[in-house]
């Protein structure tokens, strides 16, 4: 491993820090409760307050875990579920679910770190000690009507690839926005 000979640029204004791991590295709770995570800096440790999040690659500790709708769990004792006559499996825009997966949690916390730098402000439920973030009630929510381990529709290439970004062809989470009432699906 290498080491920045200086410490990075700190922006304590506007500064968004994201940490993403190789297949390599092992982190408490990856896998077992978290694909990622989202948290801060203390002064006391680095001078300022700064929001970070941290993804992991999923790709060969945990693909059916942190990369669906890439890859399906081989531990869920059920076949990949079936919508409208076909698998509900997403194939991975680059080949690598790892990678993909790792982009879509990497979506996932960057909308809750956006609207929750410091964890304490807007969530879901009555307990602030487990709060439920914009993206956690949209969990596996990649199209309309998704919900329950059905990703929802979403288009359709020319091969029958799903997508939910326009342009791009990619693939991420929806989010909740504070006065909806269901998840909303990227379709920009």
């Amino acid at each position: 491993m290498n080491s920045h000979p200086r410490p990075l640029p700190l922006n304590p204004h506007n500064g968004l820090y994201l940490v993403l791991t190789s297949a390599d590295v092992q982190v408490q709770d990856f896998c077992r409760a978290v694909c990622g995570f989202h948290y801060f800096t203390f002064p006391t440790v680095v001078g300022v307050t700064v929001p970070y999040a941290w993804v992991g690659y999923s790709g060969t500790q945990c693909p059916g875990q942190c990369a669906y709708p890439f890859a399906w769990s081989k531990y869920s004792g059920k076949p990949p579920p079936v919508a409208n006559g076909g698998n509900n499996i997403m194939k991975a825009p680059n080949g690598d679910a790892g990678v993909d997966g790792m982009i879509s949690v990497i979506a996932h916390e960057l909308a809750e770190v956006s609207s929750n730098p410091l964890v304490n402000a807007w969530y879901a439920g009555d307990d602030p000690t487990s709060p439920t973030e914009i993206a956690d009630l949209c969990l596996g929510v990649y199209g309309t009507g998704g919900g329950g381990g059905y990703t929802g529709e979403v288009y359709r290439d020319y091969w029958g690839d799903g997508y939910n970004v326009n342009g791009v062809k990619g693939r991420i989470p929806g989010a909740m926005g504070r006065n909806q009432s269901k998840a909303r699906e990227s379709d920009e």
